[in-house]
């Protein structure tokens, strides 16, 4: 009697794997096929060929292959038996033909699926929708992207591009990037990604041409003021643009940092590039150089370490996708998009009151701007309330609309997260050069010029002139003299609930300080300083003279006739608390130094009687806190 082979390749574990591996082939050739044709292939479908299908056909070989080695071992012990691993073809047999030609069909009918579903997953993995898929990850970005002036073009065309060197970066970097999401190791927030972009003329000057920048732009800029009645700031700007076209003028305005027959570089001493010491132009026609550094050293020094870049687009342009809105500007733009909530009072200072509160999570933040603009109206002007709720209604609406798009608890995401280098509001922007500190060794510093980028336009006086403007510089709303003429605009403006416009709005700690109000101090029993009741700051703060002094001592004078003894107080005191401060410091432990840090930022002088008194109890207040601790 003959012995009929057992075919162990019939067993479930081994014709499932052969199927996943033949399909995952078949799924990795067409990809690769649309990988290799296409002009600008997709990294993200590198990860589908190059990664997850030749996985798949790796564990499929492998199930396969087990399945066989299970289903021989199996009949082998039970002695006897023929093992047939694979599978004999005979066409002369009928049943073998009909077995091929179902194969056949299946093969037929599975080719154009397969076809059809890479085709479409490959220009699926090019969307933008593909891009934002990662849910928390990418949602922040891609919720911005969705609503900035560049939402209609596609993520790969700034993120990707064409190109070998490119192509496999990109490659290399989605591969890491499923990886960091898979294992839950992807920083929060995501960095910025303009030291990994490629460089600007290969993006975005395919559609913005830096030969063709010229000319003024007129913008107009609606602030509202958050007082009760929405005052209306309105700016209109004359933005000098300007560009780098020989048929039109000389390069000028603010694309002259594009223009062709220059080139600039700088150093970034930070990630985010926000600390520039060191500049340098160089003339492409005659090679002429001019260095200007601010860390001091002369232009022949080595260049501080760092990340050195050459000007482009993005060195300014650095957010023109992923805009991140700072609440006031939102709010003036919701209130000047919702004519009837300028009519509601107090509506932008509640506004931006409830979006700059902690939330821990989106939907706490959501429920919490509500809650705290509809506490503010029901608690603080119960007479809106009763009277104007829909209007209140429509703010919460409005307030949900600007927390969804610009605020993201989870991945540590809003307006303050990345720095914007277009302007210099609220980050230093062009002052990161433009600060009138970049120097070459000659002196000459880069302009800080403001007319060399924008003039303000303001109606005429006369009545005669109310249809002409005028060009004038800025002007404040708040009167700024001396010193604070010459501050950055971030260094005052965040973007949230501005400052009140007194000292102790932006001097909070010397104000505190010399009212004996600060909190880390209460331990001393400290008071106020003598002086705190019948002199202001303006007193004895000569704005419109250096910080110095002797600018103070000659205050003194104003009021103090005898010079011989006043002239010369504040010189004593500072000598006296310097002295006390150099001997405390020595002899202070991690958190009294912190302690001893904060008397100097309030300024010793602003409370001399406070300073002696926290100087002199410093040490029994230390050993008295540690006797209590060991207690």
């Amino acid at each position: 009697m003959a012995i009929i082979p057992k075919q162990v390749w019939r067993n479930t574990a081994t014709v499932v794997g052969g199927v996943v591996a033949i399909l995952a082939v078949l799924f990795a050739l067409s990809l690769l096929f649309f990988d290799l044709v296409s002009a600008q292939p997709s990294p993200y479908l590198g990860i589908f060929a190059y990664l997850v299908f030749p996985v798949l056909v790796v564990l499929g070989a492998g199930v396969a292959l087990a399945g066989l080695l299970i289903a021989a071992w199996r009949y082998k012990r039970r002695g006897g038996a023929v093992v047939q691993y694979y599978p004999r073809i005979d066409l002369n047999l009928p049943s073998h033909r009909r077995a091929l030609l179902a194969l056949g069909v299946v093969v037929a009918l599975a080719l154009p699926c397969v076809g059809l579903m890479s085709y479409q997953g490959y220009h699926y993995t090019e969307s933008d929708q593909f891009c934002g898929s990662c849910h928390s990850v990418m949602d922040p970005q891609y919720i911005a992207y969705k609503q900035s002036p560049h939402a209609r073009v596609g993520c790969a065309e700034c993120h990707i591009g064409a190109g070998a060197s490119w192509y496999v970066k990109s490659k290399l970097s989605g591969i890491r990037q499923v990886f960091a999401v898979a294992l839950d190791t992807y920083s929060r927030p995501i960095p910025p990604a303009i030291q990994e972009l490629r460089p600007a003329t290969e993006t975005c000057q395919h559609c913005h041409w830096p030969a063709k920048f010229y000319g003024s732009q007129l913008v107009a800029i609606d602030h509202y003021a958050s007082d009760e009645a929405n005052t209306s700031r309105p700016i209109r700007m004359l933005l000098k643009t300007g560009g780098a076209d020989p048929t039109t003028g000389p390069p000028s305005g603010i694309h002259w940092h594009m223009s062709l027959g220059f080139s600039i570089e700088y150093v970034a001493t930070d990630p985010a590039l926000q600390q520039i010491p060191w500049v340098r132009m160089t003339n492409r026609a005659t090679h002429a150089q001019a260095i200007y550094r601010s860390d001091g050293l002369k232009a022949s020094d080595p260049p501080p370490l760092g990340t050195r870049r050459e000007i482009d687009c993005m060195d300014c342009h650095n957010r023109p996708t992923h805009i991140f809105r700072a609440p006031q500007r939102a709010a003036d733009l919701a209130l000047n998009v919702h004519p009837e909530l300028q009519l509601l009072p107090y509506a932008k200072r509640e506004l931006v009151g409830a979006l700059v509160k902690p939330y821990a999570t989106k939907a706490e933040g959501l429920a919490g701007v509500s809650a705290a603009i509809q506490e503010a109206y029901r608690e603080h002007n119960p007479e809106v309330w009763q009277q104007r709720r829909g209007d209140i209604d429509r703010l919460v609406e409005v307030a949900g609309e600007i927390y969804g798009s610009n605020f993201f608890p989870e991945m540590k995401v809003d307006w303050r997260t990345y720095p914007d280098n277009i302007g210099h509001k609220i980050f230093p922007g062009c002052f990161r050069c433009h600060d009138g500190k970049h120097a070459d060794d000659a002196g000459k510093a880069i302009s800080t010029a403001c007319s060399t980028c924008h003039d303000f336009l303001t109606p005429g006086e006369t009545a005669a002139q109310t249809s002409l403007v005028q060009v004038t510089g800025f002007v404040h709303p708040v009167p700024l003299e001396g010193v604070h003429a010459t501050l950055r605009c971030d260094q005052c403006h965040t973007g949230g609930v501005a400052p009140a416009t007194t000292c102790a709005g932006c001097h909070t700690r010397e104000s505190d300080f010399f009212a004996g109000k600060t909190d880390q101090f209460q331990r001393f029993h400290i008071k106020q300083d003598t002086m705190a009741r019948a002199v202001q700051c303006t007193g004895c703060h000569d704005l419109s003279k250096p910080l110095t002094l002797e600018a103070l001592s000659e205050k003194c004078l104003d009021c103090h006739e005898d010079e011989e003894r006043f002239g010369g107080l504040l010189a004593s005191w500072k000598k006296e608390a310097d002295d006390l401060l150099r001997q405390a410091e020595s002899q202070a432990g991690p958190a009294d130094r912190k302690l001893l840090d904060l008397l100097r930022k309030s300024g010793p002088l602003h409370n001399i009687e406070g300073t002696r008194t926290i100087l002199r109890d410093l040490p029994h207040s230390t050993a008295s806190a540690a006797g209590n601790s060991k207690h």
